[in-house]
């Protein structure tokens, strides 16, 4: 399905439990609803489950912005949460969804249920600032997208045990739009959004990789801007989750977001943390 978001037109499936809370699945760079093919069939069991594929992703089409940014994309969300009526969700985001989501916290937490970040993309560490500089400034004069993917593919998910999800990677991403590429692997690499990010009080599961060499230090740090966070960690599993582990991660999932059934005190108090925050920050 298809819903006309700002310029742009965001492809969705809604699939799963009609009496269950809605679950939003966020995937990460290059990824789309197709990502999300082993998690599906579990989390449909228990939840309303809304995937989408965001700009330039997937079945949707590209926009005509020069940039994209966090808070843009997590105001596409809201937009369609909007559309569809879903006043309030659970919110599940992988790896580059996890700034998406970030500011989704910030920008909407009365929509917010719980969140769970798996292999959240968070901090630009030293690693990330290197491949930033070296994108600018060889990738454009040197490297066809192809030669560039294969390099930053072995240096962000490594290792034999990574193998499967490192072709994915590169092969989901030469299928997109090269213009739609550059501006989010721009955004990704130059947003910094733990820096600038109030605290928050909304619960949130943490999931990280043990073998994840990009991304396992900020999941740590995730942990502690979430004050009510459950941090897990998955053992011999890299980057890609959903996808090495995902017997194990659907189950967590599943337990974690089953937890907060018939738990609207709770929201409510988390809700009113969060707000305090923000008033505080502004003050």
């Amino acid at each position: 399905m298809k819903a006309k978001i700002c310029d742009f037109e965001m492809n969705y499936e809604i699939s799963g439990n009609e009496t269950g809370d809605w679950l939003v699945l966020i995937h990460g760079l290059a990824g789309s609803i197709r990502c999300w093919k082993y998690q599906l069939e579990d989390f449909n069991s228990h939840f309303r489950v809304l995937s989408l594929d965001m700009v330039g992703h997937g079945e949707s089409t590209g926009s005509s912005a020069e940039r994209y940014s966090g808070q843009i994309a997590a105001n596409h969300i809201r937009m369609l949460m909007d559309k569809l009526g879903i006043e309030k969700a659970h919110m599940l985001a992988l790896s580059l969804g996890a700034i998406i989501q970030q500011y989704f916290c910030e920008m909407f937490p009365e929509r917010i249920i719980s969140v769970v970040y798996v292999s959240p993309a968070t901090k630009n560490s030293f690693l990330i600032k290197i491949i930033n500089g070296f994108f600018d400034k060889v990738f454009l004069k040197v490297f066809s997208k192809n030669a560039y993917l294969k390099i930053m593919g072995n240096l962000m998910l490594p290792g034999k045990i990574q193998e499967k999800s490192r072709k994915i990677f590169i092969r989901e991403t030469m299928r997109m739009d090269d213009e739609e590429f550059f501006k989010w692997w721009k955004m990704a690499m130059s947003d910094n959004c733990y820096d600038h990010l109030t605290p928050s009080c909304l619960p949130a599961l943490i999931v990280a990789g043990e073998k994840d060499i990009c991304f396992y230090n900020d999941a740590v740090l995730l942990s502690k801007k979430y004050k009510n966070s459950d941090f897990r960690v998955i053992k011999d599993c890299g980057h890609v989750i959903i996808f090495q582990k995902r017997e194990e991660f659907n189950a967590l999932v599943i337990e974690y977001i089953k937890s907060f059934e018939g738990c609207k005190e709770s929201r409510e108090e988390a809700e009113t943390s969060d707000e305090k925050y923000r008033q505080d920050k502004i003050a």
